[in-house]
């Protein structure tokens, strides 16, 4: 108990006249939570997730209703119906859609999840060995959010064996899940012949490991306010930054950096090698770095009409002769009234000048450092067969008195 008061003095947590949720499994973790907390002055709810996996899970949710019952709690039970999919994320993303649920409902104050520190060390073993990536190791974290609720883990400074003692010391009653007591996954050999091993070569490994996880988010932190202030500018559905920006970086930080952006533009963790990551490539062109996915493919002509929406490699325009408030204005151009066509821009097309000359598409790309194989994916608007505008490259620079002109959005 002294932990568990340590640990909210550390975190800055105040329970008292709290709406408490804990996340109970009738595990002896969990349940030494809703124990420890019974008789507390706060609002205590227990919830529980039948993941219906094992045919005696229902053993779960009487022993629950019989301890709830008499400990005047209430108790809030949902059912995995269609588990099917019973993977371990599978699992996981139906069990936290349930419990974020109820605490939006009963607009609790924090959600309890029973993790310990033997879980905690566990996980970073785990990450280790499956990515090694820093950014996984604090996954598990003190006290966070998941879409806006409150998520504290108070347990973290408990040993297992702690918890367990808790219950056998007070004759409380539990479920063991005997699927944790074979050795047929990896996080189960980790947790019964990795750790009692570390354990033996050092007593507090436990805290050691928290206060491993500890120092990667204060590095995780410092990581993403110094890389966000860093902005890219984006060309079409690539990202650029003056190589200048990175110059006083390592090859290894530069690396951080990109690995860092991509999770934050595509939302996907890699592990950059010789500047490139599966579908992801780094690229270096005149006093640029660029970032780009995939490689654009080139996207013949066909017509476009006024007004109307219309998809170039993923992106949605609009061709206009008015200024649309709601729609983004990505640039415009003096043209004849006419048909146009949007496409790709066709190697070697010669686009016209003021001075009534022609010159190649390729100067004014190189002009705007655009490398070649990032071309295709910029927008090229035709009309009568000549390129009058090219996204962040080229306009028209022919002018008329019977031209009008068009404004280019972007729209959502």
């Amino acid at each position: 108990m002294d932990k568990l008061k340590q640990f909210l003095t550390d975190y800055n947590l105040d329970f008292k006249n709290k709406t408490i949720i804990v996340a109970c499994s009738a595990g002896p973790d969990s349940l030494a939570l809703v124990d420890m907390l019974k008789n507390w002055p706060l609002r205590l709810i227990v919830a529980h997730f039948d993941h219906q996996i094992r045919q005696d899970s229902y053993l779960e949710t009487e022993l629950l209703e019989q301890y709830c019952k008499q400990n005047e709690l209430p108790l809030y039970v949902k059912k995995w119906e269609n588990n099917q999919n019973k993977t371990e994320a599978a699992a996981r993303k139906a069990r936290y859609s349930f419990l974020l649920a109820l605490a939006k409902e009963k607009q609790a104050d924090y959600l309890l999840t029973a993790h310990h520190g033997d879980d905690y060390l566990e996980n970073i073993i785990l990450k280790l060995i499956r990515s090694g990536d820093p950014a996984e190791m604090s996954s598990l974290q003190a006290v966070g959010q998941m879409e806006g609720v409150k998520l504290v883990r108070p347990l973290l400074y408990y040993s297992k064996s702690e918890l367990t003692k808790y219950l056998l010391d007070k004759h409380l009653a539990f479920i063991t899940d005997e699927t944790n007591l074979t050795n047929e996954n990896l996080r189960n050999r980790i947790r019964h012949q990795l750790i009692p091993l570390l354990k033996e070569e050092n007593p507090t490994i436990l805290k050691n490991g928290r206060t491993f996880g500890q120092k990667m988010m204060a590095y995780q932190g410092v990581t993403q306010h110094t890389f966000s202030a860093i902005k890219l500018e984006q060309v079409a559905d690539s990202w650029r930054i003056k190589k200048a920006s990175l110059a006083s970086y390592t090859d290894a930080e530069k690396a951080l950096f990109w690995e860092w952006k991509i999770w934050r533009y595509y939302d996907e963790r890699v592990h950059l090698e010789k500047w490139q990551s599966g579908p992801y490539r780094i690229l270096e062109y005149q006093d640029y770095v660029y970032l780009f996915k995939g490689q654009p493919k080139f996207v013949d002509k066909s017509s476009i009409k006024l007004d109307q929406p219309f998809i170039f490699q993923g992106r949605k325009y609009v061709i206009s002769t008015q200024v649309l408030p709601q729609a983004n204005l990505i640039g415009s151009f003096l043209a004849q009234k006419g048909n146009l066509k949007m496409g790709s821009a066709i190697s070697g097309s010669k686009l016209p000048l003021k001075n009534g000359h022609h010159a190649k598409s390729k100067k004014f790309f190189a002009q705007a450092a655009i490398p070649n194989i990032l071309r295709p994916a910029i927008l090229c608007l035709y009309q009568n067969e000549t390129i009058v505008f090219i996204e962040d490259v080229y306009k028209n620079q022919k002018c008329a008195n019977d031209f009008i002109k068009y404004y280019v959005f972007l729209v959502n």
